[in-house]
């Protein structure tokens, strides 16, 4: 793609890499970008996560919009506006996950990867833009994101561990005839984590209680 203009439509992780590594490979890359979005390094992250175990989401969300402000800057100027609603508030309430930067905000910054608003129509290789901005594009990528659909393909009674929306419904990841649920927790990794250890010390439980041995030497 080295000399090729190419739109990446969408701004979460996956169009953010993806404009990054064009960018990387010599390609003129532009990526859309039509709401607000919550950027961080991947330490922030990191460090947030570990943070769920002590303190409350909203005190969470202050540290790390803090630490930030500290490393990116005003990213507004760039055409990355934060939103009001904290990053993991913001998950919890609309499973939009934070951005984890790898260096493709350094590249909007000096230009070599441009911010684009949204998209009103596309004629051929021809994009028209809000406000009226026309530009022709080599190819585009539609990094648009997914929604989950366990729940259509799940066919057997799950006992309400997944909601209409395919997402974690209820406070424990067990439901019925065995069936555990993780990885479409409304906390990302941390609730991964613990629906993960949870199941694992069910599991354990139940090891136990079949080998008959209650004070958990058998397993």
């Amino acid at each position: 793609m080295r000399g090729k203009e190419v739109l990446i439509v969408g701004c979460g992780n996956s169009g953010m890499e993806i404009a990054l590594d064009l960018a990387q490979a010599g390609a003129a890359a532009s990526i859309v970008v039509r709401g607000e979005l919550h950027l961080m390094t991947r330490e922030i992250m990191n460090a947030s996560t570990a943070l769920f175990a002590y303190l409350p989401v909203w005190m969470i969300d202050r540290l790390a919009v803090f630490a930030c402000r500290v490393v990116f800057g005003d990213t507004a100027r760039h055409g990355l506006r934060r939103p009001d609603v904290g990053p993991f508030t913001r998950k919890i309430q609309s499973n939009i996950y934070p951005v984890i930067d790898v260096g493709t905000y350094d590249k909007i910054k000096s230009g070599q990867i441009q911010v684009l608003p949204a998209i009103t129509s596309i004629e051929g290789d021809v994009v028209e833009f809000a406000g009226g901005k026309r530009h022709r594009f080599d190819a585009i990528v539609f990094a648009t994101g997914y929604r989950s659909t366990a729940k259509k393909w799940l066919k057997s009674d799950d006992g309400g561990l997944i909601g209409d929306d395919g997402m974690a419904s209820g406070r424990y990841p067990k439901g019925e005839n065995g069936l555990y649920r993780a990885g479409l927790a409304g906390r990302g990794i941390y609730g991964s984590g613990t629906d993960g250890e949870f199941i694992a010390e069910d599991i354990s439980r139940l090891l136990r209680q079949d080998s008959g041995d209650d004070d958990g030497d058998g397993v």
